[in-house]
């Protein structure tokens, strides 16, 4: 069923759709893993009381799977419903995106669009916000030098990143924390001008000015999951590991031997801890719903653009591998008053299902079925449903602080995960390494199986699609795509891509 489907404005009562079409949001919580967030959680868990209150009312999805490793190439696909190898948005590069995001379809259909955002990625012009008519954020197209004292004075000098910086570090590790901890402090200043309630609180002044006649579609991004994180209620660790806390992922990742210092049950326990304050501003949105008389009226996605991981398979944050730690995300999606979803989605689910799920309520159908497939595709022509990808892309590559570093480092290459009912596999576009797992079973724990010659043709052509030597440029990213915007565009990149 295509566009041509009645609208549910339009529909009679008799056809068990509403009056008017439901509201839509979308809330995405930024580098949140499934493997912190009940009832998918394979270790600590964050508590979070509304997103349980949700699932009790909702869909839960067991096998979320984000497109991509790190923010742009993620969200695009989520307001495109395309993969990162066909969008191609891979890394900050200004300009509208590619193909039509469903917030212009909405518009179109009669939604008042808007976007409320603590990841100033989404309002510096690379696509992620058009179609949204009211955009909001703290601080807008925030450059890296513009956040930190240190950035502006060495950020692209090359000094930081230098093989004598790295070198350094590699033979006496405690040098790393006074030559990081200004910029941590700095770092830390910033994401807490951006995560306090602003959002909620102009979320709610904006639903209380709008006209209630017309449906809406609202996106939200909190960033509490992102890296670094406060020292709030830390538990009594030495003063050296609280500063091995704060260094930077780039440096753990390519610094030999450097993240073994990490405290990472610190640092987990204080990434439960901002989980649990994205939980929260949750809740404000739902109250305001509800003050405003549209909770009833409104679906509701909860999801991640990415996870996090603190060393698995020895990746770092996010940006860098293809681990179940930032492939896996949670999603929950509470359906309006009148709508029947299944309770639960128990198999692998692109999060580029979102843009065909939106459609489908917007045009007064289910969102989704018993198996996550939606009523209505959006594209017209949306990727296949499996296998289930995710690009384990470089975030920002080529980097210009680490040009010429880590380009032997597996974190730093191309990777592209499949999740085929128990079968997981990986593979590595600059080296064309294969590697799997049962996907049942943790991965991240686990080391890769490698198959044998015939086990290795057999999964590029069942899995990847791979027959030859013109199917690998499908995946492969060329120059243009992995160019960095110009050092003097003010719309760069934030939150300490470099």
């Amino acid at each position: 069923m295509g566009d041509s489907a009645v609208p549910a404005s339009t529909a009679s009562p008799s056809a068990g759709r509403p009056a008017r079409p439901p509201n839509l949001i979308v809330i995405v919580l930024d580098c949140v893993r499934a493997a912190s967030v009940a009832p998918t959680a394979t270790g600590p868990v964050a508590r979070t009381p509304v997103l349980d209150r949700l699932r009790a009312r909702g869909t839960t999805f067991t096998g979320a799977i984000a497109p991509g490793n790190w923010t742009i190439p993620s969200h695009m696909s989520i307001t495109t419903g395309t993969y990162p190898w066909v969008h191609r948005r891979r890394t900050f590069r200004s300009g509208p995106p590619p193909f039509e995001p469903i917030a212009t379809w909405l518009a179109r259909q009669g939604y008042e669009t808007a976007m409320f955002t603590e990841e100033t990625h989404l309002v510096a012009g690379y696509g992620l916000e058009d179609g949204y008519a009211f955009r909001y954020a703290r601080r807008y197209q925030t450059t890296d030098e513009q956040r930190t004292l240190v950035n502006r004075l060495v950020g692209h000098s090359g000094f930081l990143y230098s093989s004598a910086v790295r070198g350094l570090m590699e033979r006496v590790p405690p040098v790393a924390i006074p030559m990081t901890m200004v910029n941590a402090r700095q770092e830390l200043a910033f994401k807490r001008d951006v995560c306090g309630t602003y959002l909620v609180d102009e979320f709610g002044r904006w639903l209380s000015a709008r006209s209630p006649e017309r449906p809406f579609h609202a996106f939200f991004n909190f960033v509490d999951g992102h890296e670094p994180y406060p020292p709030d209620g830390d538990a009594p660790v030495g003063l050296s590991a609280r500063g091995y806390a704060h260094v930077p992922r780039f440096y753990l990742l390519a610094v030999p031997g450097l993240a073994r210092h990490v405290p990472w049950a610190l640092v987990e326990q204080r990434y439960l801890a901002a989980i649990e304050s994205a939980d929260h501003k949750v809740g404000g949105i739902l109250a305001a719903l509800e003050r405003n008389g549209e909770l009833g009226r409104t679906m509701v996605i909860v999801t991640a653009d990415h996870g996090q991981s603190f060393g698995e398979h020895g990746n770092i944050y996010h940006g860098c591998g293809a681990s179940d730690s930032v492939a896996r995300v949670p999603m929950v999606v509470a359906a309006p008053d009148g709508m029947s979803l299944p309770r639960e989605v128990d198999g692998w689910v692109s999060l580029c299902e979102i843009p065909s799920y939106l459609k489908s309520a917007a045009l007064g159908l289910p969102a989704f079925g018993e198996e996550g497939a939606a009523s209505v595709p959006f594209p017209a022509s949306p990727p296949a449903r499996t296998p289930v990808f995710c690009e384990g892309g470089p975030a920002s590559d080529p980097n210009y602080s680490l040009r010429g570093i880590g380009s032997d480092r597996r974190w730093n290459h191309r990777l592209l995960a499949a999740y085929l009912g128990r079968e997981k596999w990986v593979l590595d576009l600059a080296t064309e390494e294969l590697g799997g797992w049962d996907a049942t079973e943790r991965p991240d724990r686990a080391p890769a199986s490698v198959p044998t010659d015939e086990q290795r043709r057999s999964v590029l052509e069942r899995v990847y699609g791979i027959f030859g030597d013109a199917d690998w440029a499908r995946y492969r990213a060329d120059a243009a795509e992995v160019a960095r915007a110009p050092l003097g565009d003010d719309k760069m990149r934030s939150w300490g891509y470099d």
